[in-house]
């Protein structure tokens, strides 16, 4: 028997990098879907094919008590087996196939496999899981690869839709938002973002009680962007993204390739625009009317972004 799960990337709207230091942040599921195909094999073999997702032709061989995620391509499946192991069901052998699009443009690929792979066991031992815990496997399996994170991706990837997400205490509040008027745009560079995490963190070292402040004021915009987002508001949430985006800037994650499409896509008439995500590349997102997009998306392409086109709000984690 072999169960396909797949689960989606994420776009994170408010509250990037906050988010990691336990304030709110609103994040959408987008159109971007991993797979994770599992069956069982004889003896307590593991072997992971990631013939397109991550590392072209990588295949992986190990045992049930050697997931030790030492191969970068894989790490994530692994650390995922090995926390579904521990909770639900006794190691035994597998054939884990992963897949995706090759450009996955930072929207949370990893998380995404994580929760995949969780689905999937649940679905081949045929046990029953609430979404809740298997977000708490997923993350897990996350923290034991990256070792720091909100969780938003992994919230996103399970639950999918758009999302209010705390990390401590734990929320995650599924938002009935109108459709969202967004341009994505890929800036054209994939990013570590346990880098940037790692450089920001530094820096709330040297200046705590400043950043603390600086991620208050992060707190208070999310909470203001949820009314925005309930009602429709585009213009508030559009200017309220413009604002997030000059906190980022004070945090040094907006690199030029970020900052180009940012402010190309306001000058051609954007509500707001600003970076999704730990910054220094991968994705930025435009607040646009719909008679604007067409204008703002020309303008991010001008500038050397790549407009994405995706979905948001899709469905999160579920049986292919």
């Amino acid at each position: 028997m072999k169960v396909t799960a797949s689960a989606p990337g994420k776009l994170v709207l408010f509250g990037d990098h906050a988010a990691v230091y336990d304030r709110p942040c609103i994040v959408t599921a987008v159109d971007i879907r991993f797979q994770v195909a599992i069956e069982t094999s004889a003896g307590n073999d593991i072997e992971i094919s990631t013939p397109t997702l991550r590392a072209a032709g990588h295949l992986r061989r190990t045992t049930s008590d050697k997931l030790d995620g030492s191969e970068p391509a894989t790490a994530f499946v692994e650390a995922a087996i090995r926390q579904f192991f521990s909770r639900h069901a006794r190691p035994q052998g597998l054939r884990v196939t992963t897949d995706g699009p090759q450009i996955t443009y930072g929207l949370g690929s990893s998380s995404a496999v994580s929760a995949a792979t969780v689905h999937a066991l649940a679905a081949l031992f045929d046990i029953s899981l609430e979404l809740r815990t298997v977000f708490e496997i997923a993350y897990a399996a996350v923290l034991d690869v990256q070792r720091t994170g909100s969780g938003i991706d992994v919230a996103a990837a399970v639950y999918g839709g758009t999302l209010l997400y705390q990390r401590q205490p734990r929320q995650i509040e599924p938002l009935e938002t109108p459709a969202l008027p967004l341009v994505i745009g890929y800036s054209g560079e994939k990013v570590s973002t346990t880098n940037y995490l790692s450089q920001v963190a530094g820096l709330r070292g040297r200046h705590t009680a400043h950043i603390e402040e600086l991620f208050d004021f992060m707190g208070k915009l999310v909470n203001n962007a949820h009314t925005a987002l309930l009602m429709g508001d585009w213009q508030t949430l559009g200017e309220l993204a413009n604002i997030h985006q000059g906190l980022l800037d004070a945090l040094g994650v907006t690199t030029p390739q970020l900052f180009l499409p940012i402010y190309a896509a306001r000058e051609a008439g954007a509500y707001g625009a600003k970076l999704s995500g730990a910054g220094g590349g991968d994705c930025m997102f435009a607040i646009a009317a719909t008679d604007q997009q067409v204008a703002v998306r020309k303008a991010i392409n001008a500038v050397g972004g790549t407009v994405v086109d995706l979905a948001t709000g899709v469905d999160g984690v579920r049986l292919e």
